[in-house]
């Protein structure tokens, strides 16, 4: 990619699932969470394959973890407690967000500029973009992943490239040849 190249890509998310756990101590579950899905704390991530982001105290969004694998794990640590586990795929879509630009484009709009500009890889928050919810997790360099509602996705696509655009005017050393696919 060229200096102010910007892409966005849709990519595939297989399993999407919501956890809640209820009737326990939320330290414990907190625990549970990081032993069975490796959830390394509120704001951490893994940046490949299954993911666990932490929604609040005793919920969690899972990515591409299979729901009999998650069932399973569940009964084994859990016992009897009260769970809830929810399979929300058909409900998300992930847009792959990169390029030089990425950063720049994202803090322009978002409700935790901080994030977008600061975020390592395997950092992530739950905000605001061009008034959607997502989940921006940083999975590298100039990298970032998007969850977001399946329903408002032509939006968020369009808008990030009506803001690629404003911020390529923006810069006097931005070139035409700049492009989002």
């Amino acid at each position: 990619m060229s200096e102010l190249e910007f892409r966005v890509t849709r990519c595939l998310v297989r399993n999407v699932s919501l956890l809640q756990i209820h009737q326990h101590d939320s330290r414990e579950v907190v625990a549970l969470a990081a032993r069975s899905f490796g959830a390394a704390g509120i704001g951490r991530a893994e940046t490949a394959g299954p993911r666990a982001y932490a929604l609040g105290p005793t919920e969690w969004l899972l990515v591409d973890y299979p729901l009999q694998e998650v069932r399973r794990r569940l009964a084994e640590d859990l016992g009897r407690a009260l769970v809830r586990l929810t399979d929300i795929s058909s409900a998300f879509v992930a847009l792959r967000v990169e390029g030089s630009a990425a950063r720049v484009v994202l803090a322009s709009d978002i409700g935790a500029p901080w994030a977008a500009r600061d975020s390592r890889p395997g950092q992530y928050v739950r905000t605001r973009l061009a008034q959607v919810d997502v989940i921006l997790h940083c999975i590298g360099a100039d990298v970032f992943e998007l969850l977001a509602d399946r329903g408002i996705a032509c939006h968020l696509e369009d808008w990030l490239a009506a803001q690629h655009a404003a911020q390529s005017v923006a810069l006097p050393s931005a070139r035409p040849g700049a492009r989002i696919h």
